[in-house]
């Protein structure tokens, strides 16, 4: 049995309007030798147990305050310079998987929004190299802050998030991946080496040269150069991640888990909209509001 850790990060507004829920619902329905990290950005969070650690996200990493100070300034780095006006498309599948799907085209204004934001999604890559050595783990988790787990994961699923054979376990999409949920083992020979080519592209700001900033494309960067060389993943959405834009809760984790990402915490749920797949679990058949 591989020891197993849940690992997340948020400041005091997202504590405050998800972050709380989060870490009381993982409390909750994890197993209970699963430990649970957050990491707090200036501020001491009220934990639910024992289990719960809280570690201080900028004392804890001190290169995240170093790319922060470098790029505080930085229309860039934080997705405020305007570089053109693309055209982009988006494919969104009907309910059920229909053969019809919506195409949009949009232009968006390239260089703006978080696709470029690197500054907002260098907490989360940091909090995870930090709990990569602090944990003890075998398995880490990322869980985003907005995530609400609704009912009990038995311990072999959080185990097969990523086979021992594998490097990582993550929601692979063909733009790029959902990082929602990422598991990565810890006792994989190359972890080390993929964590440092990570973390890399943020201490020689190496994400410069890269199409996007976020950390779902900058994972993807590295996490292809490892797949070339013929390391192992581990694709959680068994390829449903063709079709389902929202394709956390489309995959086997909505069986257990909502993800509210893009605000949908406001709303309290994602919508049934964002579903193609029948979800016969009490929570979602409490959204549809049948029996």
């Amino acid at each position: 049995m591989r020891r197993v850790a849940v690992v997340t990060t948020c400041n005091s507004d997202g504590y405050d309007r998800y972050g709380r829920r989060m870490i009381e619902s993982c409390d909750r329905h994890f197993p209970q030798d699963i430990a649970l990290w957050i990491y707090a950005e200036n501020f001491t969070p009220d934990l639910p147990s024992g289990r719960v650690h809280p570690v201080d996200l900028l004392e804890a990493c001190p290169d995240l305050v170093a790319f922060k100070t470098r790029h505080h300034e930085n229309a860039r780095a934080l997705g405020r310079e305007r570089r053109g006006i693309r055209p982009w498309v988006r494919i969104k599948w009907n309910r059920a998987g229909s053969r019809l799907p919506k195409v949009k085209l949009k232009w968006i204004d390239w260089g703006v929004g978080y696709r470029w934001d690197a500054v907002r999604f260098s907490h989360k890559c940091f909090a995870i190299f930090d709990a990569a050595k602090r944990s003890g783990a075998d398995v880490l988790c990322w869980l985003d802050a907005d995530v609400l787990v609704f009912q009990d994961i038995p311990r072999s699923f959080v185990e097969g998030l990523v086979p021992a054979d594998c490097l990582l376990g993550f929601l692979k999409r063909p733009g790029c991946s959902e990082c929602g949920l990422v598991a990565y083992n810890l006792r994989h020979p190359a972890i080390d080496e993929f964590l440092a080519a990570f973390r890399v592209l943020y201490t020689k700001d190496a994400f410069l040269r890269e199409r996007e900033y976020h950390d779902s494309w900058l994972f993807d960067v590295v996490r292809r150069r490892f797949e070339k060389r013929g390391y192992k993943t581990h694709d959680i959405a068994g390829g449903l991640g063709v079709k389902a834009g929202h394709v956390f809760i489309n995959s086997s984790l909505g069986r257990y888990m909502d993800h509210m990402k893009g605000g949908r915490w406001a709303a309290g749920s994602s919508s049934l909209d964002d579903l193609i797949v029948s979800r016969p679990e009490a929570y979602w058949e409490l959204l549809s509001g049948r029996p």
